[in-house]
């Protein structure tokens, strides 16, 4: 018994029961014999005191023990592979309907999203209060974490119920597709793609690539020598256009085939228009300049256009809005201090003897100089290995590191934990671990540092060492591509992924930006979605200080969409659906995985006409009995109440009867 008051409340509720009995029977006249009066007395002070006591609120400390029926998992794939199987009719209803109240039944599914998860459906039951898990399924697996992996791990035993047909079926199919999800405009890129056939010994096809114009591209004869084949067949194409782009790889049938929709593959590439506009911002003329320029321009896709901070400043060179990047030689410096006309910009800071240290570190790029006097350090490259930012060619590397010192302004770096160094700066023999080259991708800002001049110095050694200057000129190119890589300037940004899955809801997001490109969703925004059979408008809602947009399940296609706002700022863009077929590259059940389950389990694996053996072992299962302290008010529990009401019932037949007695 627990109560929340002192000790001596309990004499408090006692003396309340012998002063409140006291006085009804022991002051004034008393109405009854002396054995009687105690009795009554006795009585009355045990029903006061008790009511009392349970004013205090008591609680009572109880010991229950609690009985809970084994729970047993029933999941049962419904994938294409099973659905065309001639057990795709069956059902659980022989197990869950003879459970007889011996285990609680827990139904599930898996396999609708046209992929089998067998991973998946074993993590999600993987708690301590499953008893047991049914999985009906021909063992096909085709998509996530290996169901070996996870079932190493599981506490309850895994019954198998094997479906479909182990039969090898006469079958080509398309699968294993590698190819790069985004291309560059005017390169070719490889395509792979692996050819597995069964029972088609002696028989012949052909594999073709078409366009999204069903125009074929290139084909290759395909000789099936042998019953259990596979062969992969390589293609290497040119894109012309920009955008997103549908090709299909096509492999025709042979009479005979199982199935012939795995003798299709769709897949989609992003291909980039790449040449992208850099402005080259300096504060004075410089020979780096020129270097610079000569070296992006070696890459066809940068076009150059080099701007004295002074110019700008005044007015007589325009900053255009198709800039992609903002390279910054020697600024900010003393004469030209605001570079505000870059914010919108990622950035190239090239950090020289007319920099200006402190305004540079007041606008917190990620890395911050403090000058130890008004000179220079003749510095050197030494490679970090460890940068991971994008890749750079053990070669170039290795060049880099021979070529002549840039000139770096004396000082000490500090730099935020996103910055990564490329090359680091070495004094003679000396490596002070300051960064030379470094870059920083934080969020979707990035920019990139060189600490030091004669750029120039480095070209002209490169070219008197291996007669051009590519090494250089790689080292610059791949440090722009990385610092201008998706860069933006629309005031309206729609977000989308370039492919989703089909049949799925598809959301998209969009941001908003005002003229001092501030995040806004004051305007409404709409989006027009086009597909190869759809036209359909569909308002944005506003989330937060953007918008979103959530489009129902869409069929395999490309789709191209167009949004708009109310005062007439677009963003235009396009995505693909993709079909994942993946239940159409293999047919034929693998119940070698499902026994493999079942052995590190401790299951079993049965038929469909099997059922009686499974419910035997399924009745087995023993209940859990939990045994827990619970807390209970007195005053609620009826024997207190019953008490009670024993004590004045028998005082009341006392005092009525107390002349018979």
């Amino acid at each position: 018994m627990i109560i929340d008051y002192p000790w001596y409340f309990v004499l408090l509720c006692l003396l309340l029961g012998a002063a409140y009995a006291g006085v009804l029977y022991f002051v004034g006249k008393p109405l009854f014999g002396r054995k009687l009066q105690w009795i009554l007395t006795a009585l009355r002070f045990f029903a006061v005191s008790f009511i009392a006591f349970l004013l205090l609120a008591p609680l009572s400390k109880q010991n229950v023990t609690e009985r809970q029926l084994p729970r047993v998992v029933f999941a049962r794939d419904i994938s294409q592979s099973v659905a065309i199987s001639a057990d795709s009719g069956f059902s659980f209803e022989p197990l869950t309907e003879k459970s007889n109240r011996r285990y609680e039944v827990i139904l599930d599914s898996f396999g609708s999203d046209g992929a089998t998860d067998l991973g998946s459906i074993l993590e999600r039951h993987h708690t301590d209060d499953i008893a047991a898990l049914v999985l009906a399924s021909d063992g096909i697996h085709n998509r996530g974490a290996s169901p070996t992996t996870v079932a190493e791990h599981l506490s309850f035993p895994v019954y198998c119920i094997a479906l479909g047909d182990t039969t090898p079926r006469r079958d080509a199919a398309l699968t294993a597709l590698r190819c790069n999800r985004i291309a560059m405009k005017g390169n070719s890129f490889p395509v792979e793609v692996t050819v597995t056939a069964k029972l088609l010994q002696g028989n012949a096809s052909q594999l073709s690539i078409m366009n999204s114009q069903g125009k074929k591209l290139q084909s290759h004869p395909i000789a099936y020598n042998d019953n259990h084949f596979s062969q992969t067949i390589s293609f290497n194409i040119t894109t012309a256009e920009a955008g997103l782009q549908r090709f299909s790889l096509q492999l025709t049938p042979v009479e005979g085939e199982t199935s012939v929709k795995n003798n299709t593959l769709t897949f989609y590439v992003d291909v980039l228009d790449t040449r992208q506009h850099i402005a080259l911002f300096a504060n004075a003329p410089h020979p780096d300049l020129a270097a610079w320029r000569r070296a992006l321009e070696s890459n066809p896709n940068y076009k150059v256009d080099i701007l004295m901070a002074s110019d700008v400043e005044s007015g007589k060179q325009k900053v255009e809005n198709d800039y992609s990047l903002a390279i910054l030689h020697n600024l900010p410096s003393q004469t030209h201090p605001s570079v505000s006309y870059t914010d919108a910009l990622p950035k190239l800071f090239i950090i020289g003897l007319q920099t200006d240290l402190s305004r540079f570190n007041a606008l917190h790029c990620g890395l911050e100089i403090t000058a130890k006097a008004s000179r220079t350090n003749e510095v050197t490259a030494i490679h970090y290995p460890a940068f991971s930012l994008f890749s750079l060619d053990e070669e170039d590397a290795k060049v880099i590191e021979e070529l002549p010192p840039l000139a770096a302004p004396f000082g000490e770096a500090r730099t935020s934990a996103d910055v990564q160094t490329l090359f680091g700066a070495r004094l003679g023999s000396i490596d002070t671990r300051q960064p030379l080259v470094a870059a920083t991708a934080q969020g979707e800002t990035r920019r990139a540092f060189v600490w030091g001049e004669g750029l120039w110095r480095w070209r002209l050694a490169d070219y008197q060492s291996h007669q051009s200057h590519r090494h250089v000129d790689r080292l610059v190119s791949q440090l722009i591509t990385f610092t201008a890589l998706q860069t933006n300037r629309n005031r309206l940004q729609v977000e989308a992924d370039r492919s989703y899955p089909a049949d799925e809801p598809i959301t998209l997001r969009a941001q908003l930006y005002n003229e001092a490109y501030q995040l806004t969703n004051s305007p409404d925004v709409r989006l027009t979605l086009t597909g190869d059979s759809l036209k359909a408008d569909y308002p944005f809602r506003r989330n937060g200080n953007s918008y979103s947009l959530t489009l129902p399940g869409l069929p395999e296609g490309l789709y191209r969409y167009h949004a708009t706002t109310d005062d007439g700022l677009t963003d235009d863009g396009s995505f693909a659906v993709e079909a994942l077929n993946l239940e159409q590259q293999s047919l034929v059940a693998d119940h070698n995985l499902l026994r493999t389950l079942a052995v590190l389990t401790g299951g079993q694996v049965v038929s469909p006409k099997e059922l009686s053996t499974l419910n035997s072992q399924l009745s087995t299962l023993k209940p859990t009995l939990y045994t827990h302290t619970r807390y209970a008010e007195v005053i609620r529990l009826p024997l207190a109440l019953i008490l009670i009401i024993l004590l004045l019932a028998a005082e009341w037949i006392l005092r009525k009867y107390h002349g018979e007695l």
